[in-house]
This record gives C-alpha cells, sequence and structure tokens, in this order.
C-alpha cells in the first residue's frame, strides 16, 4: 500500500514583496514516515517555503496541499486545523514570551482539547526528557539559548504532530546537547512521523527515512 503524501508543492511560483523570484515552478513533495533535509543560505527562500506551507503568504502561482487538502491563506478554519497537526522549532516557532516553558509545552494539548491528566502526564515526561523540570516555571527570556530550544523541542514533540517543521534545529547548541537532539531526530524519523528540517550547513549527519535537496535559482535539486 502506497504511503500518503502530507506535503506536496505543485508548480509553486512566488516572488518577493520587491517583485523579486523567489521560486520558480517549485515542486515536491513528503510521503507519510519519510523527512526532508532542505540546505540553502541565507537568503535562499527557506523561510517563505515555510511560510507558503503553513499558508502564512499565498503562491502567485500553483498550489500547496498538505494532508490532502490545499491551503487556501484566508481561510481561517482550514489553517487552524491543518496547524494542529504541526510542530516546530526554530524560525516561526517561537515560544510565546507570557507563557512559562511548562504552559508553552502544554499549549498544542489545550488546543486538541486533551484530558488534563493527560496533559499533565506528558508533560512530565517532555520535562524529563529534555531536562527542563528546573525551568519549568520560568519565562523564555530567562532561559539559555539551549534551554530555549530544548523548550521549543519539548512542545513539538508532546501532541505526536505526524509533521515537525525544524528550521535551524542545531543554531546555538553545544556538541552534547547537540548529540541527544540527533539521537532524538532518529526516534523520530523511526517512529513513522515525519519531519522538514532547514539548514544553511552542509548536510547533518544522516537520519533514517530522510531524503536531502538543496534550493537553488528558486528550486530544489
Amino acid at each position: 500500500m502506497a504511503s500518503k503524501t502530507i506535503v506536496e508543492f505543485h508548480n509553486v511560483f512566488h516572488t518577493s514583496d520587491r517583485g523579486e523570484p523567489i521560486f520558480e515552478d517549485l515542486t515536491f513533495t513528503v510521503k507519510a514516515g519519510r523527512s526532508l533535509i532542505i540546505s540553502g543560505k541565507a537568503g535562499s527562500g527557506k523561510t517563505t517555503l515555510i511560510e507558503l506551507l503553513l499558508g502564512l503568504k499565498k503562491p502567485d502561482s500553483g498550489a500547496v496541499d498538505l494532508f490532502g487538502e490545499t491551503i487556501r491563506p484566508g481561510r481561517r478554519r482550514q489553517l487552524k486545523r491543518v496547524r494542529r497537526r504541526i510542530g516546530g522549532v526554530g524560525g516561526i516557532y517561537d515560544l510565546v514570551p507570557s507563557m512559562t516553558v511548562a504552559e508553552n509545552v502544554l499549549f498544542p494539548l489545550v488546543l486538541t482539547g486533551e484530558r488534563r491528566s493527560v496533559r499533565q502526564e506528558r508533560l512530565m515526561k517532555m520535562l524529563t526528557e529534555f531536562k527542563l523540570l528546573k525551568q519549568a516555571h520560568l519565562l523564555p527570556r530567562q532561559l539559555t539559548r539551549v534551554e530555549y530550544t530544548l523548550a521549543q523541542f519539548a512542545r513539538a514533540s508532546i501532541a505526536h504532530q505526524p509533521l515537525l517543521i525544524l528550521d535551524e534545529p542545531s543554531a546555538g547548541l553545544d556538541p552534547s546537547t547537540y548529540k541527544e537532539i540527533f539521537e532524538y531526530l532518529v526516534r523520530v524519523s523511526l517512529s513513522g512521523r515525519s519531519m522538514i528540517i532547514m539548514t544553511s550547513h552542509s548536510d547533518p549527519d544522516n537520519l533514517p527515512e530522510v531524503d536531502f535537496r538543496r534550493i537553488e535559482n528558486g528550486k530544489l535539486v
């Protein structure tokens, strides 16, 4: 049985606010259970790709499909529904400044209306796994850069969403923490969840069930 396609860009063209071309005939797919690492230098369009994927921007032409439905920027109910199935780290996935670490991590389960007992059980598991028990009641501005990133990973993990978007996930991590995060990414890959990982560097260490692409001249090669 063929795997379902969870992300698909169909012949997407998109220009910047100044009319400069960013993507020209951008076409790619991500199948359920597989992940995609996209590398590209600063300014190549990685952030714009995420914004198109989440419906924050509308392509000039072409279409973006998520979980089998075409994304329509402006359709708030649709966007809320599909975004609840996506976790994220880095880039636009900042922590909410006014919420504590625990509140930020719990937020995806609050949105889905999960039972309080389940929320607390998963919260303790995430805070323990990502070594954030002592930081649970701190605000994001009180965290170190590493703690901030770990809190994002904990939030992206708690609801077991089928797709994770990771924007420069290793940025600012010391070698020891990076090793732990890489081991976490391996577990995610083997769990059947999918990831789209954006990076400005060379391809990271090999992950299972992953494809590698590079942004060049508005296309993935």
